[in-house]
């Protein structure tokens, strides 16, 4: 596994890592292998990291933003926007005794953030349905089965299917959201997890030699 052109330092970064792997995945599956405290000291670790990740990752884009106006780079005023809203957002919570609950802060999230994050779940929601138009096509045994699901699904969830619908019918297809719906879900999410894994597993083996 390990070969002349590895350094020590990638083989204990590796092993370092797998241990803190085993321990944490141990005390997920409450397997009582490592004691408690280990795996707590450890989701804390990263939760640190994490922030420190974060905190980099927005130093990052502003030195980036700042750089493409002084430039004057090509939709240097977007760039321009970005530092000004930073700026006031990040000025508001610094200065106001509330911190994050400050009403600046707080309208910024209310007026554009949720709105924003909204209207990216539902262009995500159309970019599914396009592609599995294309996806699945007619002529495809099943496709249209299937698209027909995939659509009735997606009415049946709508406020205005409880009042045209008969209730039988919505309460049927609530029972099919809840169950087999969910299930097969539950697969495609179970495997989407595990082929990640298999890949990190050998992202990290490559690493080490």
């Amino acid at each position: 596994m390990f070969s002349s052109r590895s350094g020590w330092s990638n083989r204990i970064g590796l092993l370092v890592a797998l241990a803190c792997a085993f321990v944490v995945i141990s005390a997920r599956f409450e397997l009582e292998i490592t004691p408690a405290a280990l795996a707590t000291t450890l989701y804390s670790w990263a939760l640190l990291l994490g922030a420190f990740a974060l905190l980099l990752g927005v130093l990052n884009a502003l030195w980036y933003h700042l750089l493409r106006v002084q430039r004057g780079q090509k939709e240097w005023l977007l760039s321009l926007l970005l530092l000004i809203a930073f700026a006031l957002v990040f000025g508001a919570g610094v200065t106001s005794p509330k911190g994050s609950a400050a009403p600046v802060a707080e309208w910024v999230f209310d007026a554009i953030l949720a709105p924003g994050q909204a209207t990216l779940f539902a262009l995500t929601g159309f970019f599914l349905l396009s592609a599995a138009f294309h996806y699945l096509r007619f002529t495809r045994p099943g496709g249209l089965w299937i698209l027909a699901g995939a659509l009735l699904m997606l009415l049946v969830q709508t406020p205005a299917s409880h009042q045209l619908m008969p209730v039988a019918l919505v309460d049927l297809f609530n029972w099919l959201l809840n169950w087999p719906v969910m299930a097969a879900m539950r697969g495609v999410l179970l495997g989407g997890v595990l082929g990640l894994l298999i890949i990190s597993i050998r992202l990290v083996a490559r690493s080490a030699k």
